[in-house]
């Protein structure tokens, strides 16, 4: 897994675990927003993105992180989950309590049976009937089409097969405050999904917001629903320090 970071060195460090197929450089532009919030930014690029001989999973993406985290001696940390990156930050946030304060779901994908049966986008309609036929290759040429290179599409591909697999891993009764930003409209990411979810996380937040839909998010250049997560962050992380 290669890592990306952002903001200052000495800030409080923040995971994001970014969307399908982003890698942990997509976002240098969130640089001068991380360090103004005082937020050490560390970006991963899920290991399946630079190797297709890794085995995709959950358990492999958290096993990694917890590693950087280790060899950084990172004791605590929040986490983000972007779009199909917000399962992997679950994943990370439920098996390790003791490291992660607070897991932050933005346009997150939710529950894969309900998001399967109520997303909108063509695009991810058709790369899901070309996954659950099991069209590698035609999956790999279709994203081609869209301009998505190979290395890029491999990982789309990977992604897709932990997403839609086994959920198991997860332990959605965990205590670690969930806090979900979602758009009411947006055709990656149904509202459906993620409210399924919500409703099996014992200690869950879910927050509306016009700039936290992937169309909102990707048109905001204020950046203000990550603004807002890094300044709770900051107080979150001011209280602890305090106590």
């Amino acid at each position: 897994m290669q890592f990306f970071e952002y903001g200052k060195q000495d800030g409080i460090p923040v995971l994001f675990l970014l969307g399908t197929p982003h890698t942990g450089e997509s976002v240098a532009e969130l640089a001068d927003l991380a360090t103004e919030t005082g937020v050490r930014l560390i970006c991963p690029t899920r290991s399946w993105y630079v190797d297709t001989a890794v085995d995709p999973s959950f358990e492999a993406c958290t096993a990694d992180i917890i590693r950087h985290f280790s060899e950084c001696r990172i004791a605590h940390a929040y986490v983000i989950g972007g779009s199909g990156g917000g399962p992997f930050a679950l994943h990370l946030a439920s098996n390790h309590p003791g490291t992660v304060r607070a897991c932050y779901l933005l346009a997150s994908m939710g529950n894969p049976t309900v998001f399967k049966r109520t997303v909108a986008s063509p695009d991810t309609q058709m790369l899901l009937e070309l996954f659950s036929n099991g069209d590698y290759d035609r999956a790999l040429a279709q994203l081609s089409q869209w301009g998505i290179p190979p290395a890029l599409a491999h990982g789309v591909w990977a992604d897709f097969k932990v997403l839609f697999g086994s959920w198991a891993t997860i332990d959605l009764s965990t205590s670690v405050p969930v806090y979900i930003h979602h758009g009411e409209d947006d055709d990656n990411a149904p509202l459906e999904s993620v409210q399924a979810l919500a409703s099996q996380l014992p200690n869950c937040q879910l927050r509306i917001s016009l700039t936290a839909s992937h169309l909102g998010l990707a048109n905001d250049k204020e950046f203000t629903e990550l603004r807002s997560i890094f300044t709770e962050v900051l107080e979150s992380y001011t209280h602890c320090s305090l106590r």
